[in-house]
């Protein structure tokens, strides 16, 4: 899969957001706190997540109205 520039630019600041959020699960999963480690690693798991749901929504909707745009315009 090609990444393009903006895409590639919001996926490293997703990972620079979640990215600390999930190594504090990972640390309190080692000092012996799964239970808040869990929820710190589920926390960063979803940024990301939200994070690509956001994306896949807003691409899906501005290319498709760029093709009903242009079929619109291709069939005057």
């Amino acid at each position: 899969m090609v990444l393009g520039i903006v895409r590639t630019l919001q996926l490293a600041a997703t990972l620079v957001v979640a990215g600390p959020i999930g190594m504090v699960g990972v640390f309190n999963v080692l000092e012996g706190r799964p239970a808040l480690g869990a929820f710190f690693v589920l926390a960063s798991l979803g940024l990301v997540l939200v994070s690509e749901y956001i994306y896949i929504r807003l691409t899906s909707r501005t290319l498709g109205g760029l093709r009903r745009v242009k079929n619109v315009r291709g069939g005057e």
